[in-house]
């Protein structure tokens, strides 16, 4: 399927983790899909090995598990999306479109289990570490899109306009190339922009 469609080419076939990694000290691939559920070495510890040394490589992870605190897993590891073995092809090649595109992919379904479950373990709290740059009011903003509030809502707790903080969020996307706010969450995943907490206020 992969090879029949244009700009599209399979460079490598590995059929477990370890396999992949020695096929890849001579072939860098673009975009690994990665199946979680491997011999040798599933697929979380394969991408953080992958991690070590390709920084740049756009790594999609596949499994029947669809829970919350997976796909969290997945985005902390350094995945770039997940995809459920579910999934229809068009979507596999959506997510990889979609990677190369901006970074990362997520759908309405595994986009609502990443946010749930950043809600779940508690209220979340930016640090000033990552590789761009945010002003005090973008990292309240981040917060509050990772505990799922709406603009409006956002607005009201800032003391701003919904189109003031419209403009903030679409300055905080252009900054990380993330085309909607489940691109701005996973950036925050990945980058530690968000954290559990358990105070009520900044640290």
């Amino acid at each position: 399927m992969l090879n029949g469609q244009k700009d599209c080419k399979v460079s490598i076939e590995a059929e477990n983790g370890m396999e992949l990694l020695l096929k890849m000290k001579g072939n860098v691939p673009d975009v690994v899909l990665l199946d979680y559920l491997m011999p040798e070495m599933n697929g979380i510890d394969v991408t953080r090995k992958i991690r070590e040394k390709h920084d740049n490589v756009k790594i999609l992870l596949l499994s029947y598990y669809d829970n919350q605190e997976f796909v969290v897993r997945a985005v902390e590891c350094g995945a770039n999306g997940y995809l459920s073995k579910d999934d229809e092809p068009e979507e596999i090649l959506n997510a990889i479109e979609s990677v190369m595109d901006t970074g990362y992919y997520m759908n309405d379904r595994t986009s609502k289990c990443l946010i749930g479950e950043l809600v779940r373990q508690g209220k979340v709290v930016p640090s000033f570490e990552g590789a761009v740059e945010f002003s005090r009011v973008e990292l309240q903003i981040i917060k509050y899109i990772c505990q799922e509030k709406s603009a409006s809502e956002i607005g009201l707790l800032l003391y701003r306009s919904k189109r003031t903080i419209d403009g903030y969020r679409a300055g905080i996307m252009k900054k990380i190339g993330a085309k909607n706010v489940v691109g701005i969450v996973m950036y925050a995943a990945k980058n530690k922009l968000v954290d559990v907490w358990k105070k009520n206020e900044f640290a």
